[in-house]
């Protein structure tokens, strides 16, 4: 439940002291002050927190009291080692940067307290320019740069011998050193560093690469746009390569702006995909690589996939050449893995490991129901609670509940009276965003992008798990052939589970005006209508899953293109020989996973085990991107075959699409967590070679240029920190099908 707020206060959730504004040279000029980030009210969102900075003559005695503690325990709690767990990962690090004890004071007011105080929303703010301490800048400082450019605040220095929170911190990482975690770069520890580890869970922030200490604040792409070197400017491909020297000389032609308007997966999109395929200015090897039909079984499910395509061959193939050349060319790295594989450079798994590591049964309702007291609170840890999803699963009499609490429908820290209440609510919300629609005759008649998202919502549920009971029965209008139907007319729901599929996909684009529907989200909201029998509640966790899913459906394809890289430079950490194998045979983009990672392999499981996987990936138990780890699971299963008897990308792609309904969720699910440990601990043994300890324990003398990098991508699968990404606003002037 949340916390109340006191009338008239805030919740403090950073605090620093003995920051200052220096209004002379003179130090008897300097004034002393609270650096904080408050939330002014209990449902303020993020966008909504204000950095404030409060000289301590401003300062009540409670609020000051408030602050002081605040400095000293109130991030981390008195004995918490907040220095990370030594994984390098520096999410992980700065998700412990979150208040552990509840502080409050007067709400900064959004305009001058003083003559040297301020007050910004998180929203008002465009950069923040960071200057660490040095050896010759004892003093490290930060500026706030406000999106009003008439609006000034000073630099603000941070006195770090004088705070005693930022000495308390200084001991404690001295005391935990860990040359691996966050700010452990070889720089001076100063207490900005928590100031910027601490907005990070409140915002986005983006350095600049032109400008060192440079951060954006939630940048938007008209914000980044500046700071990113032009793609036209970088040579794309090896001569050599598979694709071949005619990408390269293509890449730069101005046609590579078409390629990239590419956005909508609408039919529009398609109608301009078909003509690049078939324009003969068009690179012959994309050509081909389109027109084969393993391809176009994908492509034709999901107009996305065609399109990821092209843009792949003629840009993320650059990423993957340069992860490439880092892990799969590495002398060293195939060294180490040698070492440790016994002079195989993939890793596989032994099926005593397999076995060993069998999966425990699943959740009954009665175990579900002992987790908690009579008032309905949960009476065990939530990390026990997704352990035991995790190595599990849920048996399917208690499933209903069980996916209201891993979609965060239901808070863990509810009782039975308070999610009660929270129904009544939630419900009433649904029937707003349903009558939004429904009730608005004019826009059903009148507005075309409306209807044309209706045609595509009737079509896609349509054709939706039909084999399903509670999907069986009226026949489906068959829209392909027709292509008219009247979008007023629910004549062809003859099934009312149907119509409610219907109903809560045009609902969520209500909620989500930005995305509104995307070809493969039906795919997502079947089994959850199907396990929670529930129109409203069905709504709700459809909309929370689609909080993580939305990365897989932005126009601009930018959130899938970021899964495939990562899933790339995971085989080449984990499987360089595979990877190289797959190169070789034009497969070293990996497309064959898109589908699978699009919807979370919906279409290669059965249903059941759809439902399995889904309840399993939702724990976040390892890992939030865990499901990239199913990726690897595949391959490591089926590496020998692919690498002793198939060598065209042809046979590749059609042996991986015929995987389609014989995968074995219990056996990927085991073999996946082995890899993810694997690949843990192999980065841990990295980071401990690249640190200066050689393969029998001694330091080398030449080390440095054999340090073997590990990218943000690959230490990002560490993170269990949900990434979430968002359509950009719409164009109410873009075209549509």
């Amino acid at each position: 439940m949340a916390i109340s707020f006191p009338p008239g206060k805030g919740r403090v959730l950073y605090a620093k002291s003995k920051v200052y504004v220096h209004m002379t040279s003179s130090k008897r000029d300097n004034i002393a002050g609270y650096l904080v980030i408050v939330k002014p009210f209990v449902d303020s969102p993020s966008t909504d927190l204000v950095v404030a900075y409060i000289p301590e003559s401003d300062l009540s005695e409670d609020d000051k009291a408030s602050l002081e503690y605040f400095d000293l325990y109130g991030l981390d709690g008195e004995s918490h080692d907040f220095f990370g767990s030594g994984d390098g990962n520096s999410t992980s690090s700065s998700s412990l940067n979150k208040p552990k004890v509840a502080r409050f004071i007067n709400r900064p007011r959004m305009s001058s307290m003083s003559s040297f105080a301020f007050g910004l929303a998180i929203s008002n703010i465009f950069s923040i320019q960071v200057r660490p301490k040095t050896t010759t800048l004892w003093e490290g400082s930060i500026v706030l740069h406000p999106k009003d450019l008439l609006e000034k605040v000073p630099a603000l220095f941070f006195h770090d011998e004088e705070s005693a929170g930022t000495k308390r911190e200084q001991k404690l990482k001295s005391r935990r050193f860990d040359p691996f975690a966050e700010n452990s770069k070889g720089d001076l520890y100063w207490g900005g560093d928590r100031f910027i580890s601490c907005m990070k869970n409140y915002c986005v922030l983006e350095e600049s690469t032109l400008e060192k200490g440079m951060y954006l604040v939630n940048p938007s792409k008209d914000d980044t746009i500046n700071f990113i070197p032009d793609v036209l400017d970088k040579p794309q491909m090896n001569p050599g390569e598979s694709v071949g020297d005619a990408v390269n000389d293509f890449i730069s032609d101005a046609k590579w702006k078409m390629l990239t308007g590419l956005a909508s997966v609408t039919k529009f999109a398609k109608k301009q995909f078909s003509g690049i395929v078939e324009n003969e200015a068009i690179p012959a090897p994309i050509r081909q690589l389109l027109g084969k039909p393993q391809v176009r079984v994908i492509g034709d499910e999901f107009d996305s996939a065609n399109v990821y395509l092209a843009k792949w061959a003629l840009a993320v193939q650059e990423e993957a050449d340069k992860s490439r050349k880092q892990i799969v060319g590495n002398d060293f790295y195939r060294e180490l893995m040698e070492s440790e594989f016994g002079g195989d450079t993939t890793v596989t798994l032994t099926p005593q490991e397999v076995a060993h590591a069998r999966r425990l049964k699943p959740i009954t309702e009665v175990e579900w129901e002992s987790m908690f007291d009579k008032s309905g609170r949960l009476q065990i840890t939530v990390k026990e609670v997704l352990d035991r999803i995790f190595h599990g699963g849920v048996e399917a009499e208690a499933r209903r509940e069980v996916w209201l609490f891993l979609l965060k429908v239901y808070p863990f820290d509810t009782s039975i009276e308070e999610r009660e209440q929270l129904v009544k609510s939630l419900y009433e919300s649904y029937v707003e965003y349903k009558n939004s629609w429904k009730g608005d005759l004019e826009r059903q008649k009148k507005d075309d992008y409306w209807r044309d998202q209706k045609v595509r919502i009737d079509k896609d549920v349509r054709r939706t798990d039909r084999e399903q009971d509670i999907y069986k029965g009226g026949d489906p209008v068959n829209m392909d052939i027709t292509g008219n139907e009247d979008p007023d007319d629910d004549a062809g729901f003859k099934n009312p589970n149907l119509l409610v599929l219907r109903d809560i996909l045009l609902s969520y684009n209500e909620l989500n005006v930005n995305l509104g529907y995307v070809q493969g989200m039906s795919d997502l909201d079947s089994p959850l209508y199907y396990v929670i029998r529930d129109e409203p509640l069905s709504f709700w966790a459809f909309a929370r899953f689609m909080e993580i899913m939305e990365r897989n459906f932005v126009t601009d394809l930018s959130g899938m293109k970021d899964q495939m890289l990562a899933l790339t430079e995971l085989v080449q950490f984990m499987m360089p020989s595979l990877y190289q194998h797959l190169d070789e045979c034009d497969s070293g983009n990996l497309f064959f996973f898109f589908r699978m990672l699009l919807v979370w392999f919906k279409r290669e499981l059965t249903f059941e085990d759809t439902l399995r996987l889904w309840e399993v990936l939702w724990t976040d138990f390892y890992s939030s991107q865990f499901v990239l780890f199913v990726c690897l699971a595949i391959l490591e299963k089926h590496s020998k075959i692919i690498m002793s008897t198939l060598n065209k990308f042809d046979d590749i792609l059609k042996y991986m699409n015929d995987l389609s309904g014989t995968l074995e969720v219990d056996d990927l699910l085991v073999r996946a967590e082995l890899l993810f440990l694997k690949f843990k601990q192999m980065v841990e043994m990295i980071d401990r070679r690249n640190a200066g300890i050689g393969f029998g324990g001694t330091v080398s003398e030449d080390q440095g240029p054999k340090r073997i990098p590990i990218s943000k991508q690959l230490r990002l699968l560490l993170s269990r920190k949900t990434i979430i990404q968002k359509e950009k606003p719409r164009d109410p002037e873009a075209p549509f099908g």
